[in-house]
């Protein structure tokens, strides 16, 4: 297939996404990987990337679909999702929860930072000061109150504070639902071809390859294998089904509550 007619497709490189994207990262002769041109990015630098043209298809914080009026549709069967505690989502505080004054959040996250507003609002009456900070901040250090972490960064720091919510955990104690921290979402004037396809094929044989994952991940990160294993089979799901659509539906009407969305919003898919 000439280069020009390949689907740019963009993902992040955390542990959690590597189900989803190992065949297409490890395999040249993955079937149908020369229709699509893959790269990698922090989620909030995929976002900006699928907004300005740069990319067709984005593993994307699904904060930014409910951000945008663009005729963006979301890859169906597919999603980075929990269905109760996820542990990379971390509120770590020196402090009791219920004084928590002041919040610093990973400038990598979009979808959580938007999260812990709506369950420090919703679930414990708290409005805190909002403040960035890098992923490699160390939360018993930070001028803040808690530190918000996710991805590896938040592995990373499990039981770091005294202090902490799991916000998986959190939204689903408070909803009742899974939370879906992000989608393939693609823009909607791009002719997708076979790539939907391919990254659900890609997105089955990867959960197959789970313990090479696991296998080869753990020495890169330097996280035991028995954690990287229980996060990737106990904690984070790749389905995107009723319940998860439910969940998806709950984010955005509270989201839009809270101003952090737009209204108006529609889901679509491919």
């Amino acid at each position: 297939m000439a280069q020009e007619s390949r689907v740019k497709v963009g993902a992040v490189s955390f542990l959690n996404t590597k189900p989803l994207i190992y065949p297409l990262l490890e395999n040249p002769q993955f079937p149908g990987s020369e229709a699509i041109k893959l790269s990698l990015a922090v989620p909030s630098r995929l976002a900006t990337e699928l907004k300005d043209g740069a990319i067709d298809v984005g593993l994307i914080p699904i904060i930014e679909y409910f951000r945008t009026d663009s005729e963006y549709r979301i890859i169906q069967d597919i999603s980075i999702c929990s269905r109760g505690p996820v542990l990379s989502i971390q509120l770590l505080s020196r402090v009791p929860i219920s004084t928590i004054r002041s919040v610093a959040l990973d400038t990598s996250s979009r979808s959580s930072r938007a999260l812990v507003q709506i369950v420090l609002a919703e679930k414990y009456n708290l409005h805190p000061e909002f403040h960035s900070c890098p992923p490699t901040i160390d939360p018993r250090e930070a001028d803040t109150d808690a530190v918000l972490l996710i991805g590896d960064a938040a592995l990373r720091q499990l039981g770091a504070t005294d202090y902490t919510l799991d916000l998986g955990a959190e939204w689903t104690t408070l909803t009742g639902l899974p939370f879906v921290y992000a989608c393939w979402v693609a823009r909607g004037a791009v002719e997708l071809g076979q790539a939907p396809q391919i990254l659900l094929n890609a997105k089955e044989d990867g959960i197959n390859k789970i313990p090479e994952v696991v296998r080869i991940e753990s020495q890169k990160l330097g996280f035991p294998e028995g954690l990287c294993r229980d996060y990737l089979t106990k904690h984070i799901f790749y389905e995107l089904g009723d319940s998860e659509i439910a969940g998806l539906k709950k984010f955005y009407e509270l989201a839009v509550k809270y101003d952090l969305a737009q209204p108006d919003v529609k889901l679509r898919f491919v």
